[in-house]
């Protein structure tokens, strides 16, 4: 059987020194005993273990206050993402866990305009 680890704590999430995966310092406990533990996630499997992380917690959290799954985001920016092709939208979470998403200029074109057309509808429906 596999030791039962119950995540206490991140001290920190630091890349690499070559750059090929990101270190996740934790303390767990490990069969009830404070541990603390080194996980190495592949630069890219990150983000998808980023994303799994956030949606298990808008899972529960939903579970928790009876809606429907979501990810709440305190703050979004755009920044320039290093490339001519594409724009980086950062995701500012509770407790300060940023999550930088590149996406392509056209696709944020688009999301752009919908952005502007949901306030815009929003603005006119009555309170709910």
């Amino acid at each position: 059987m596999p030791p039962d680890i119950e995540l206490s704590g991140v001290k920190a999430v630091v890349p690499a020194p070559n750059g090929s995966a990101v270190i996740l310092k934790a303390e767990v406990l490990l069969d009830g005993k404070p541990t603390e533990l080194e996980i190495a996630i592949t630069t890219e499997l990150a983000p998808n273990v980023a994303i799994a992380l956030l949606a298990t917690t808008a899972r529960a959290r939903a579970a928790r206050d009876g809606l429907a799954p979501a990810m709440e985001v305190l703050a979004a920016a755009v920044v320039d993402s290093g490339s001519v092709e594409k724009v980086r939208l950062q995701l500012l979470f509770d407790k300060g866990a940023l999550l930088p998403v590149e996406v392509p200029r056209s696709a944020a074109a688009v999301l752009s305009k919908d952005l502007v057309a949901e306030l815009i509808r929003g603005a006119t429906r009555p309170p709910a």
